[in-house]
C-alpha cells in the first residue's frame, strides 16, 4: 500500500527529492546489507562486484535505495531456482552503472517494454504465482529518470535478466 502511495506522489509530481553528493558504492552496500538482513529466510545470496573507487553521484539516498531494493526483490522473486543475484558497480563513461543480474527465467522480448508500465505484470509472474502490484519497475524507472539517468534491461528467456541503472556522475542536483 505504501508503495502505491509513493508512486502516486511521484506521478503527480509531488514527490520531493533531496539530492546530495553520494558515494554509490557505499549506498549500494548499505542497501544490500539491509536487504540480506530482511530476507534471511531466503536461500538467495548476493555477490557484489565493485571497483575500489567510485565517482560521486548526486542522488536522493532514500529514493535510489528504494529503486535498488525493488530490483533486488524482483531478482529474488523471479529466479527461485537460481540462488545467486549479482550486483555490479562500474563507471561507464560519464555515467555510473548499477547492474542487478539474476539467473531466472528471463523476460520475453514482447513483454520487455510493457513491464515498465504501471500495473503491468508479465506472464512469468502468473506462472510463478508471484505477488505484487505491478508498479515496481514503473517506480524504479520514474526514480532513475528523476535523477537524470536511464534504466536498461537485457534479458532472454532461459538466461535471466540484467537491469542497469545508469546515473550521471559529478553532476549538480536536478
Amino acid at each position: 500500500m505504501e508503495s502505491l502511495l509513493n508512486f502516486g506522489r511521484m506521478e503527480a509530481g509531488a514527490q520531493e527529492y533531496c539530492f546530495e553528493p553520494l558515494d554509490p558504492t557505499e549506498l549500494v552496500k548499505d542497501v544490500l546489507e539491509e536487504f540480506q538482513a530482511e530476507t534471511t529466510t531466503d536461500s538467495h545470496r548476493i555477490e557484489l562486484s565493485a571497483e575500489s573507487r567510485a565517482p560521486m553521484i548526486h542522488a536522493d539516498r532514500e529514493a535510489l535505495s528504494r529503486a535498488l531494493w525493488n530490483l533486488l526483490d524482483n531478482a529474488r522473486k523471479y529466479s527461485p531456482d537460481c540462488p545467486t543475484i549479482c550486483v555490479e558497480l562500474a563507471p561507464q563513461g560519464e555515467q555510473f552503472a548499477i547492474r542487478v543480474r539474476d539467473g531466472g527465467q528471463g523476460i520475453p522480448s514482447e513483454e520487455q517494454k510493457e513491464i515498465f508500465q504501471k500495473f503491468a505484470r508479465g506472464a512469468l509472474s502468473k506462472a510463478l504465482n508471484v505477488t505484487g502490484t505491478g508498479i515496481g519497475l514503473a517506480m524504479v524507472q520514474h526514480i532513475v529518470q528523476a535523477h537524470g539517468g536511464q534504466l536498461r534491461l537485457e534479458s532472454q528467456p532461459g538466461h535471466g535478466s540484467t537491469f542497469t541503472i545508469l546515473l550521471p556522475v559529478g553532476k549538480e542536483e536536478k
